[in-house]
């Protein structure tokens, strides 16, 4: 038996679909390479979890260091502040790429990192001390913009490229720590406002700047932002949704193609209808269906095997979606069991409303609860709809 191309909960072996992203981002890298200056403002992919937004990110990341980008990694955490990790990865991207060597006295990338950590601390300390003035201090802002002009400065007169910085799961720490609170915790929340204004700042003086700033989360990420900064609404959004059924059949059959299997026409019907454009159902398709058929090297997968692996997919996703029902409270729950009785994938707001007999402003706060959980996500005004497909019938069958 051949070891299993799928991989469910991981970034994919392959990486399949999202051209359009793909390309968009690109652009940016390209500004970067041809011109010597920042790939614009913030850019963040959006969308609930399981599109694949940090496989985009990685797969993008991956070919911006083939073009000569030294790339800082950082992910996001719940209610943490970031900016210092941040700023921690840079100086470890650099070293580790060689930029900037082991030094023996301080550098002036040292310097910076150490100053700008000290400076956010010392505005966090006047927020828990009660000040009024909670903003950060423009003194701050710069020295940001001078550690990320030094670090991509340095990549390029190395001969690379430039910086790229991605913060992945960027709404994890600008989540409101209470169910019932609607702003971010005060430090997460300095960190981001530094941010947003120093990117917002290198913008105004692009060419001392051969850098560009990714980031992913929730699809609520960017009103997140917005209570860091009032000019958040100028961020970039890219919002993933699922995969068109060509994209969801290249998904199975290209992870199994390099070790000379294939799948036949009928058997994609059947995976690629239950995995309804999921990216990560289509991988638990096919690692399933995958140890049902134990293929060698030209053998077919055939339609009783993704048949025979249903099951254990249903059980899978099953999974999956207990452990999001077991977070959501019982009001929660009966939003849900109403959303999951209406008809229709997209279900509107005073639609739920009229049927549980409430006001529809009476299910603001749940409503808002539910998204920050990643259980159903808007659909447009007044619209909702649950992230995963075949959650509804698993809410029935509570």
């Amino acid at each position: 038996m051949l070891p299993s191309p799928y991989t469910p909960g991981d970034v994919p072996r392959v990486f399949i679909g999202r051209d359009k992203e793909r390309d968009q981002l690109r652009d940016l890298f390209a500004r970067v390479i041809a011109f010597g200056e920042m790939g614009g403002p913030l850019t963040i992919v959006t969308g609930p979890r399981g599109l694949g937004k940090t496989s985009l990110l990685r797969e993008v990341s991956a070919g911006a260091e083939r073009d000569g980008f030294v790339v800082a990694w950082l992910s996001g955490i719940k209610n943490q502040p970031f900016l210092s990790a941040l700023v921690g990865q840079v100086s470890h991207a650099l070293r580790r790429a060689d930029i900037v060597a082991e030094p023996r006295r301080r550098s002036r990338l040292d310097e910076l990192t150490v100053e700008v950590g000290v400076g956010i601390a010392k505005v966090r300390a006047k927020i828990s001390a009660g000040d009024d003035d909670g903003e950060p201090s423009v003194a701050l802002h710069t020295m940001v913009e001078d550690l990320f002009h030094e670090a991509a400065s340095a990549v390029r007169d190395a001969g690379g490229a430039g910086l790229l910085i991605v913060i992945d799961e960027l709404h994890a720490p600008l989540e409101p720590k209470g169910r019932d609170e609607r702003r971010p915790e005060p430090e997460p929340l300095v960190d981001a406002a530094v941010l947003l204004n120093a990117i917002q700042n290198m913008g105004g003086d692009r060419r001392r700047y051969p850098l560009v700033v990714l980031g992913a989360g929730l699809p609520q990420t960017k009103t997140l932002l917005t209570h860091a900064a009032t000019f958040s609404e100028r961020i970039r959004e890219l919002t993933l949704t699922g995969f068109d059924g060509k994209a969801s059949a290249a998904v199975l059959t290209e992870a199994a193609r390099p070790l000379g299997v294939t799948w036949s026409a009928e058997a994609l019907q059947i995976g690629v209808a239950r995995a309804q454009g999921y990216p990560q159902t289509l991988q638990v398709v096919g690692d399933e269906t995958w140890q049902i058929a134990k293929p060698n090297r030209g053998d077919v997968i055939e339609i009783a095997h993704v048949e025979a692996s249903l099951p254990a997919v249903d059980e899978a996703m099953g999974s999956m979606f207990r452990t999001r029902w077991a977070v959501a409270t019982e009001r929660e729950r009966t939003v849900l069991r109403t959303m999951a009785r209406l008809p229709g994938d997209v279900v509107e707001r005073a639609a739920i409303a009229a049927e549980m007999q409430v006001d529809s402003e009476d299910l603001g706060m749940v409503r808002r609860s539910l998204i920050q959980k990643g259980i159903i996500e808007p659909a447009g005004r007044g619209l909702l709809r649950f992230t995963i497909p075949g959650f509804d019938a698993f809410v029935l069958e509570q």
